[in-house]
């Protein structure tokens, strides 16, 4: 990939000037996705389901995009996580949820045979049953026999588990789908889960949240060949395994590194007029946006332009040896300008893998596992002192 598809038209080089939002809206659409198709009744939790499961708000969010009158899609551009969420399955005229739904699956599958990628349809289905109902309806059956057209992996995911009291009807439910040909698509991947804890007895007795890492296992083994992507995406958007979670980001980030790197060289080889420097910040500044979206931090426009500033400030003056202006970004009110001469491609590579490698160590050093997420000191000084320490100049 040369300069100018990784920029994609953030980077103007006869002003010399950066447009960061566009760099963002690449940096997401370059994002690895996960969709997730949520099939059941409402009342039945999907709502907290996905709530403790992502570490999202999926009931206050509200910005859920009406696909038809019977599916949503909400999406979360900082988790790469897409939700299609199916709507009146509970109601006498589910069979038009059943249609509307097949409808969508398939615009879904014709613009990926199109483009030749999977990544607009689910990749997972998720059927959430109430454990307490002690019901398998129609609906369900058929939701998963629609499915399975699709080749959509199935995980029946019962809510509000019962323990010990609901092993029948789980054993029952589970020859209920083998007799109706489920089995192609559950096969045998049931989740018995409590997505919220919560007391009995005036709280003498507490019912804890379980049965999320059963999902996780389920849900990651479930994915099918050639969606690597996707199960990538899902690791990282995911709160419920902070060791795959933290891996998967890291892994993905030297994935991102070695794209800007590879990037950078080909500005660093190229006869560009008058200086190189300005475009190798601009690649920089895309890559410390693209590794703050991997680690799912709020994109807020002066914060990360703050952290751009003061990073390509300390790489530029270590090793480029050219006078920066502290504002070289110049969306930022009164920004000056990066002036320098040519810099070399190995030169340039290196010092962008160094870049990158040490923004995320960075980042790393201040990721919670116990939240599972980066939580960041309110001076953004602290967080490029941090930088500073870890970064190792190319020689």
């Amino acid at each position: 990939m040369n300069y100018l598809e990784y920029l994609e038209g953030s980077f103007d080089e006869k002003t010399g000037e950066f447009d960061s939002e566009k760099a963002k809206k690449n940096v997401f659409d370059r994002k690895e996705k996960i969709n997730i198709l949520l099939m059941g009744a409402s009342g039945v939790g999907k709502s907290s389901l996905v709530n403790s499961f992502f570490g999202v708000d999926k009931a206050k969010t509200g910005d859920g995009v009406p696909q038809t009158q019977h599916l949503e899609k909400h999406v979360y551009e900082d988790k790469g996580l897409i939700l299609w969420d199916t709507k009146g399955i509970e109601a006498a005229d589910y069979k038009n949820t059943l249609n509307d739904l097949r409808i969508a699956l398939d615009n879904a599958k014709n613009e990926a045979i199109s483009s030749k990628s999977l990544d607009g349809l689910p990749h997972i289905a998720w059927l959430c049953i109430k454990e307490p109902s002690k019901r398998i309806e129609d609906r369900e059956i058929e939701l998963v026999q629609l499915v399975s057209k699709y080749n959509i992996p199935v995980i029946v995911v019962f809510t509000q588990t019962q323990f010990e009291s609901g092993d029948d009807f789980i054993k029952e439910a589970k020859q209920i789908f083998a007799n109706r040909n489920c089995n192609l698509s559950i096969k045998n991947r049931y989740a018995r889960v409590n997505s919220v804890s919560y007391t009995l007895m005036g709280g003498a007795v507490t019912i804890p949240v379980t049965g999320l890492d059963d999902l996780f296992e389920l849900t990651e083994l479930a994915f099918p060949e050639g969606s690597q992507n996707a199960k990538l995406a899902f690791e990282k958007a995911q709160v419920i395994n902070a060791e795959k979670k933290l891996t998967s980001i890291i892994n993905s980030c030297k994935i991102k590194i070695h794209m800007a790197s590879a990037a950078a060289g080909t500005a660093g080889a190229s006869p560009i007029p008058g200086s190189d420097a300005p475009i190798i910040a601009a690649i920089q500044s895309t890559l410390i946006y693209t590794i703050n979206s991997e680690f799912e931090l709020d994109e807020d426009l002066k914060r990360s332009a703050s952290i751009a500033t003061g990073i390509l400030g300390v790489t530029a003056l270590a090793q480029v040896g050219k006078a920066v202006v502290a504002n070289v970004l110049k969306f930022i009110p009164g920004a000056g300008t990066l002036v320098g001469g040519a810099i070399s491609a190995a030169t340039a590579i290196a010092l962008t893998e160094a870049v990158g490698h040490a923004y995320v160590k960075t980042l790393t050093s201040f990721f919670d596992k116990k939240q599972l997420k980066v939580i960041l000191p309110e001076n953004t000084k602290n967080i490029i002192d941090t930088f500073v320490q870890i970064f190792n100049p190319v020689k």
